[in-house]
């Protein structure tokens, strides 16, 4: 960076190196102009001396870091792996490059750090990427209807799972990056959410927020500012963090659980809501993780696409791990560490179990390990040997790895590092190494050794990028058949739903039409029997009627048109029916039969009136089917006895009645006889006054 040039608050000195020479170089930049040469020129890397030259806050750095192309590697070869910082004059001497005398100038500052970033020093920038929260979930906002709560949930849960398939087809589309945590239930999903890895501007014109009666869709930015630096794992930082095994419980609340390579727990939380890089985070910040485990098979896309991340094998186990294996490990943990138990809910529990089965599978071969060890008596480091082991290297492969990072001298280079590139004074003391009385055989190869080291240490992360990019492709690979699975596993629990609902009915369907058959098939041998014992006279047809309807009677009509008047069986007794109906049905009638409970309120109604025999029904009914009653012979005889009572009842009445009339009639005489007779002697009696004379004696 150079002192301000006219209107610009910062400007540039530019060196553009391709395998090792200089190319091309530009001073006085502005950074619009930067920014405009970037682009033009494409470089793999770009290299600064200090990335808060770029811009004064992080907010502002990833600002500047999203005009550029997004293949572009910023590296800062001034930050070691550590953390610390170093001066550039003193990394150039370490690899072998000529700083000149005295401070560089900003042009030879570009063109060293160009150099040490070709040559892999430095760290890489790495901005933790704004995120978008999906949230697919019921709509509380009900409206008013008559819908039954079963029927309901089950169209809410199948609009959600709708919802949730056609989300997940658009990001699938646009090769966006994301999470899927939800909440399986019986015919769809109750809720799900998505933890898309980009911001929410890349989502516009593909998801959208969303609502209706049964579903709504909340597109939610995540945002953070926050920057990391990418650099392999230090040993300083091996020797204060342990290598852990970690279990992974997915879901809308996430469990972590870890053990350290001697089986005691490291961490124990779970948390709503954390997507991936959150949980990467707060592994790293606990210790090196080895190996991530789940209890679950197949494995979650979640725990694949984490240890993909973290670039650590996955443990699955052979079936899920039932609720009683899982409350059985956990026990066992928890009686040698009491303490769990307060902190550790159900997500954590499970992810304990996945750990400890993980822990399991490799306790034997760390034991032989130690044992391996001891016999050897070889200083070098038993818990990364533990960890390359646990990663799919044999003991053997494991400790000739251990022993060449120490031939090859990595630990020394580091080492020299820390010592020689401090504070600014460093350039001081190297000139003090360099004085005569110092060894110059010594001198004179250590360049040269360092050199080495340094293109060493550049293949090497050639050799990383390389393995990372190939375990990439991998993991797409293996994702895109996830997924592809997942999409087949959501539509077939659909179907299967559907299937099992559909299969239940036709099963109850079955069953009605195995009774129908049953009863039918009776009622036809019951028939056939009847016919057979009415061809020998032994039963009467007769008509079963409901309670003598506009239907009833219909059929009534057209019965006896072909056969004549007939005996009829009344099911149930309607006096209102009766009374409306039976004038028109007497004429077809030779006998009622009705039930002997409503036996004599149907005669009251009935016989006397329309000179139909009423009889109850129980007596002679021998047998009944398909609105055909099969009746006792006896009943003809029966009715004509019943009607020659009714009959006989009925003349004693009239009888009675004239007698009664007769002895009025005479009585009415009588007085109309004795009125008259008075009449006439009254008469008699003025006529015999009218013929005295006055006052005659």
């Amino acid at each position: 960076m150079e002192p301000g040039c006219g209107s610009s608050r910062r400007c540039y000195s530019v060196a553009v190196v391709e395998d090792g020479r200089l190319v091309e170089k530009y001073e006085q930049v502005p950074l619009h102009r930067l920014i405009r040469l970037i682009w033009e020129l494409r470089p793999d890397v770009l290299a600064v001396d200090n990335v808060y030259e770029l811009a004064a806050d992080a907010r502002e750095l990833g600002r500047v870091a999203s005009m550029l192309p997004p293949e572009l590697s910023i590296v800062q070869p001034t930050r070691l792996p550590d953390g610390s910082l170093v001066d550039v004059r003193h990394l150039a001497r370490l690899a072998g490059l000529d700083p000149g005398r005295g401070k560089p100038s900003p042009s030879r500052t570009a063109y060293l750090v160009a150099l040490l970033a070709s040559m892999g020093y430095g760290s890489r920038l790495r901005f933790v990427e704004e995120k978008t929260r999906i949230i697919v979930a019921r709509n509380r906002r009900l409206k008013h209807g008559g819908m039954s709560s079963p029927r309901y949930q089950r169209r809410v849960r199948a609009a959600i799972l709708r919802a949730v398939k056609d989300i997940k087809r658009a990001l699938d589309r646009s090769r966006l990056d994301y999470d899927l945590m939800f909440r399986k239930s019986g015919g769809g999903l109750d809720s799900a959410v998505f933890i898309v890895y980009a911001p929410r501007s890349r989502l516009n014109g593909i998801i959208k927020s969303h609502e209706d009666t049964d579903v709504r869709i909340e597109v939610q930015p995540v945002y953070s500012h926050k920057l990391s630096f990418e650099h392999p794992a230090a040993p300083q930082e091996r020797g204060r963090k342990p290598f852990i095994i970690v279990g992974v419980d997915p879901g809308i609340s996430t469990g972590i659980a870890a053990l350290d390579l001697r089986g005691r727990p490291v961490l124990a939380l779970s948390r709503r809501g954390m997507d991936r890089e959150e949980v990467v985070e707060l592994i790293r910040s606990h210790g090196i993780p080895v190996m991530i485990a789940t209890d679950v098979n197949p494995a979650p896309d979640f725990v694949k696409k984490l240890a993909g991340m973290l670039h650590v094998p996955l443990y699955t186990p052979p079936a899920s791990l039932s609720v009683e294996e899982k409350r059985e490990i956990f026990e066992k943990l928890a009686q040698r560490y009491p303490g769990l138990r307060r902190i550790a809910d159900s997500h954590v529990r499970d992810a304990f179990a996945a750990a400890v089965k993980a822990y399991r599978v490799h306790e034997a071969k760390l034991r032989q390990i130690d044992s391996y060890l001891s016999r050897i008596s070889l200083d070098i480091d038993t818990e990364e040997i533990k960890a390359l082991v646990i990663k799919g290297k044999s003991i053997a492969e494991a400790v000739e790895e251990a022993i060449n990072r120490a031939l090859a001298g990595e630990e020394r280079a580091a080492l020299i590092v820390r010592r020689r590139h401090g504070p600014r004074s460093g350039g001081a003391q190297h000139r003090a190494e360099e004085k005569p009385g110092s060894n110059g055989a010594q001198a004179a190869a250590r360049p040269r050794e360092e050199l080495l080291l340094a293109r060493l240490n550049a293949l090497a992360a050639r050799v990383r990028e390389l393995e990372e990019e190939l375990e990439r492709l991998r993991m797409e690979n293996r994702l895109l058949a996830i997924e592809y699975r997942e999409s087949l596993g959501l539509e077939r629990d659909r179907e299967i739903a559907a299937l099992t609902e559909r299969v239940n009915t036709l099963q109850r369907e079955l069953e009605k039409l195995r009774e129908e058959n049953t009863r039918l098939r009776e009622e036809n041998q019951l028939l056939r029997e009847a016919l057979l014992r009415a061809a020998h006279g032994l039963l009467v047809p007769a008509p079963v009627l409901d309670e003598l309807d506009n239907e009833d009677l219909e059929r009534l009509a057209a019965h006896s048109d072909t056969y004549g008047k007939t005996i009829a069986v009344l099911r149930r007794v309607n006096p209102v029916a009766l009374a409306s109906r039976l004038p028109e049905a007497a004429p077809m009638l030779r006998a009622l039969l009705v039930p002997g409970e409503r036996l004599e309120e149907a005669r009251q109604a009935v016989e006397k009136q329309h000179r139909v025999p009423v009889l109850p029904a129980e007596p002679y009914l021998a047998a009944e089917a398909s609105g055909l009653a099969l009746l006792d012979p006896r009943v003809i005889v029966d009715a004509y006895t019943r009607l020659r009572e009714v009959e006989e009842e009925i003349r004693r009445e009239q009888e009675a009645r004239r007698r009664v009339l007769t002895r009025d009639r005479l009585r009415a005489m009588l007085e109309e006889y004795r009125a008259r007779r008075a009449k006439k002697l009254l008469a008699g009696q003025k006529e015999q006054e009218a013929r005295q004379p006055p006052g005659g004696g």
